[in-house]
């Protein structure tokens, strides 16, 4: 593989210039590594090891030192995951063995410490570069993090100069974990049993991720907390870059091992375990809160992180914190939620870090019994039954050691449950959550908990990717429940009574709520919905959530939506005793209810679900794109509500409540509640408005991208320049960057009639992206991660145009290669086309016949140096590469031309080089291909002992034929690596 040298001097080298300049950590070659492991199918440097399992515990025998170290290097488990659970454990908490230490109490459990996490500088922190790992093939991540010999993190750079840099990086961090079907054999997934984050850079940008993290949730590091943005600028004496701050945020050996020891969660959910680690946000505000709790002054306070940005995790973390900090003496943890899901959380966070299992208070007297006890207890309680208890025992307990996390979840109930809180434990800290801002009329309520601790709020959070931002429609006005439309919506709707039939039915629908959920409304809005759904939400493959104003009106929806077709939906209510036996049919059990959400987060349908007051705070499905708003909710219930559509999904780039109620008013009302800085942003009110500018900014742009290019007559010589014009491939990436944001804010607002008028223009770009594809022969999809409605009117006129396939690069062996070129009017376009299609082969099948292939990219280098010195004309160049083009489509030819057959060739070419009159060697590369081939077995390149053999074999041949005896050694490994690329077994 040809490395990028940019990658080395741009990214690389800076990454391990702050680890080991300004960080503290030690670096040691390759080569000093292979020293300390036994081989390199061992990843974890034992030697190194083994010492510092000797330095943090003097009293160790030998004997168990080998032990704990066979322990880790060995842990049985079912997955790569699975042992990393199981290792990470051992990070943490340590293992044990039986030792007798002589104190008298004869042979007893012991533990070792593998990480002295009170004196960090104990341990030994090493970054070793381009770092051999075998598997089945030979792996060699960039950069391997070590703590105390254990890898504990993988670094994967890439040049900011190529195409899709991130996504590279991506790529090849999922191929050494064997992430996917595609990378079965390829990788080296026992680096990853011990592998607590991953680093993925091309210095520009770098996002971290943890084992098997999907795409969407690699994030940047935007803190380097405790230290700011400034320090690093003084400390690098530059700015800092994304890799520069990610490094000092994580790597730092202070907030690295805190990360390992106390930020780290291994969740299960639907029978999957998925390992997550706290992005910047939650660790800063965790740790801030502990700074916060053990100051000479205690003071509680609050913590405001927009919905959606994980703060759930962050009350995990920090309660993990709050136990382990020895200044606090084992508190008392009272966590106040009605989420069972968190509940469930925070309880498998507790027992993995081997603390007492959390108490549920059944009841009042039960959470005062709890609380009665005076040291340890993590206690779990919802805000009713506090509020119960608080009533029943005006004062709980007076002990001072006790920290209680309050969610948010009723915040109409916090200006008597914070009285009755201070009341029932009036020497507890109070530590309150919040996603949305704090108010102006009522900051006396959530503010009872002190000053805000740390703030990242909805702009940070979209900005950081990890939300996306919330746009509200109106639709419908004339069937809107509001105000003076009451009157007139119910003439409408019984229009076809007589006055008298109609008196009788105003008098029967007289709210708001009656009149909301008649049928012949619901039905109206139903048809409404259905077809804003099919046309601007389902082409993308994205799901809905109805929100309807009681439980009558969610069945009436439920119902509409089947006499329309739509029987793709669910509905959720409640069931209440005697219910009518128009509930009845969509009455659900606990666990019912619960696969229906899990199908609508994970599978194709339902499509669409309809609620009236179930799933509107603390539900979490990103596939959800689109909520329809039918019911009068206000102020922060309606902020919540609507924060469900601001979920990340791959494809998804902004969330969409429609309103039929007719919250326009509402909506004003809850944002006025608030400081405008805090809601600036929060939700964009008119959705066409707010994208329409913003698609014709990206259409100029992406037009204006061409304004070098001189004009031509012709159309399709103007197109063809265009796409010489990106040859370069930085021109390329920037204008996949332009192409892409047109598309996306195209997509937003199709089918609009006046998204309509940008469409010419799009195909017209989308042919200069594909025909570049083409010409210089990349591998990408050059319209992929494009929404469904754009791609739709690209692939149509695709297909009317008959370009050249969007999906697959355009092989050399295929006609359609030679009809392709054939199109182009140019010689300078044909030249440039078979120039990118030579470098894509060789890139193919350097690995596989490296001599033959050098020696085309040779030739090829030459011919574009010659015409870059004007020493050769176009059609000079044109020609010279066309022949380069055949012999890279003929390489048996080549092999012919040495008597050889294609298949010995190519070790024969290895054998030769460098070495005078190497025909005679060509009988030995016959024998050496029949040796290699005799036991080239299924997973041959897993088994030592048949590499040992093909070795003795190779070696043997070379010496019986005078092969240069100081050579023999070396070029016996080089045969066997070349036979595993070409055997796979």
């Amino acid at each position: 593989m040809i490395r990028d040298p940019k990658e080395l001097t741009q990214v690389e080298n800076p990454a391990v210039e702050v680890l080991a300049r300004h960080l503290g950590w030690t670096e040691r070659t390759a080569r000093e590594a292979d020293a300390l492991r036994p081989s390199r199918k061992e990843p974890v440097l034992v030697g190194l090891l083994k010492q510092k399992i000797r330095d943090l515990n003097p009293w160790i025998s030998e004997e168990n030192i080998d032990r704990v170290a066979y322990q880790l290097t060995s842990i049985p488990a079912a997955s790569v995951l699975e042992a990393n659970e199981k290792i990470h454990v051992m990070l943490d908490l340590g293992t044990t063995v039986l030792q007798d230490l002589g104190d008298g109490w004869g042979e007893r459990s012991r533990t070792v410490r593998l990480i002295d996490y009170d004196e960090i500088e104990n341990n030994d922190f090493t970054v070793i570069r381009q770092y051999p790992v075998e598997h089945y093939t030979e792996c060699i991540p960039d950069i391997v993090l070590f703590a105390n010999g254990i890898p504990i993190g993988v670094v994967e750079c890439k040049s900011p100069y190529i195409a899709r840099a991130m996504a590279e990086a991506l790529k090849q961090l999922n191929r050494y974990q064997e992430n996917g079907s595609g990378f079965r054999n390829l990788g080296c997934p026992q680096l990853f049993r011990t592998a607590q984050f991953l680093i993925a850079t091309h210095g520009t940008v770098a996002r971290f991720g943890t084992n098997y993290t999907p795409l969407r949730h690699w994030s940047e590091w935007k803190d380097p907390w405790p230290l700011t943005l400034e320090d690093l600028t003084l400390t690098l004496g530059r700015l800092p870059t994304s890799q520069d701050v990610l490094l000092f945020g994580t790597c730092s050996k202070k907030n690295l091992l805190d990360l390992i020891q106390n930020c780290i969660v291994f969740e299960r959910e639907d029978g999957r375990v998925v390992k997550k680690m706290a992005k910047y946000q939650q660790f800063r505000a965790a740790n801030k809160i502990i700074a916060q709790v053990t100051a000479p002054e205690r003071k509680g306070g609050f913590v405001w992180h927009w919905q959606g940005s994980g703060k759930s995790l962050t009350m995990e973390f920090t309660a993990v914190k709050l136990r382990r900090n020895t200044a606090l003496a084992n508190p008392t943890i009272v966590v106040v939620t009605d989420r069972t899901d968190l509940d469930r959380q925070i309880h498998g966070t507790f027992l993995h870090c081997g603390f007492p299992n959390p108490v549920n208070a059944a009841n009042a007297a039960g959470l005062k019994e709890t609380l009665s006890r005076p040291v340890g207890q993590t206690v779990m309680t919802t805000i009713q039954k506090f509020q119960d208890a608080a009533e029943v025992y005006p004062t709980l307990t007076e002990e001072k050691n006790i920290f209680v996390l309050v969610d948010e979840a009723h915040r109409s109930q916090y200006a008597v449950l914070a009285a009755n809180m201070r009341k029932a434990l009036p020497n507890a800290c109070f530590i309150g959550f919040t996603g949305t801002p704090i108010s102006q009329k009522k900051r006396d309520t959530f503010a009872e908990f002190g000053p805000c601790i740390d703030r990242y709020d909805h702009r940070q959070s979209v900005k950081d990717g990890i939300t996306v931002p919330i746009y509200y429609e109106g639709r419908m006005s004339k069937l809107s429940v509001t105000g003076n439309n009451l009157k007139d919506l119910s003439e409408r709707l019984f229009a076809d009574y007589s006055e008298e039939q109609r008196a009788k039915l105003m008098r029967k629908y007289i709210t708001k709520i009656t009149i909301a959920v008649a049928p012949e409304r619901i039905m109206r809005i139903s048809e409404d919905l259905l077809e804003h759904y099919r046309t601007r939400i389902e082409p993308n493959g994205f799901k809905a959530q109805i929100v309807a104003p009681n439980r009558l009106g969610a069945v009436r929806y439920k119902e509409a939506l089947d006499a329309l077709g739509r029987h793709d939906s669910a509905v959720l209510i409640s069931r209440m005793h005697n219910d009518e036996e128009q509930y009845k049919p969509y009455h659900t059990s606990r666990a019912e209810e619960q696969e229906i959400i899990r199908r609508f987060k994970e599978e194709d349908d339902p499509k669409i679900i309809v609620v009236c007051d179930k799933l509107l705070t603390g539900f979490d499905a990103p596939r959800e794109q689109v909520m329809y708003l039918d019911s009068p909710l206000k102020e922060h219930t309606l902020l919540q509500a609507m924060g469900r559509v601001n979920r990340r999904y791959k494809g998804k780039s902004y969330g969409l409540v429609v309103d039929y109620w007719g919250l326009g008013g509402a909506l004003q009302d809850a944002l006025s509640m608030y400081d405008d800085s805090d809601v600036e942003g929060m939700v964009h009110t008119d959705f066409k408005r707010g994208i329409l500018p913003h698609l014709q900014a990206a259409h100029r742009a992406a037009l204006n991208f061409f304004a070098p290019v001189p004009r031509m007559d012709r159309k399709d010589d103007y197109k063809q320049a265009c796409i010489l014009y990106l040859k370069p491939e930085d021109y390329r990436i920037a204008f996949d960057q332009v192409f892409r944001q047109f598309s996306q804010y195209l997509d937003m607002l199709l089918p609009d009639p006046e998204a309509l008028l940008y469409v010419p223009d799009l195909k017209w770009l989308a042919d200069i992206r594909i025909g570049a594809r083409n010409m210089f022969c990349e591998d990408d999809d050059p319209i992929e991660d494009i929404g469904a409605k754009v791609r739709t009117f690209i692939d149509e006129h695709v297909r009317a145009d008959s370009v050249i396939s969007v999906f697959e690069p355009v092989s050399i062996y295929s006609t359609d290669f030679k009809a392709e070129v054939e199109r182009l009017t140019s010689d300078n376009a044909k030249a440039s086309m078979i120039e990118h299609a030579i470098k894509r082969e060789i890139h193919l099948k350097l690995e596989e016949d490296p001599v033959f292939y050098e020696t085309l990219l040779d030739r090829l280098n030459r011919i574009l140096h010659e015409y870059e010195q004007q020493q050769i004309g176009s059609a000079e160049r044109l020609s010279r590469l066309t022949t380069v083009l055949d012999d890279a489509r003929n390489p048996q030819r080549h092999a012919g031309t040495l008597g050889l057959d294609p298949e010995i060739a190519p070790f024969y070419l290895v054998m030769a080089a460098k070495i005078d009159n190497p025909e005679r060697f060509k009988e030995a590369a016959t024998d050496i291909c029949a040796a290699i081939r005799e036991h080239a077995v299924i997973d041959w390149q897993q088994k030592e002992n048949t590499k040992r053999i093909m070795r003795q074999n190779i070696k043997r041949v070379l010496r019986s034929v005078g092969y240069p005896q100081d050579r023999i050694q070396d070029m016996a490994v080089r045969l066997i690596e070349l036979a595993a690329r070409r055997y796979r077994g």
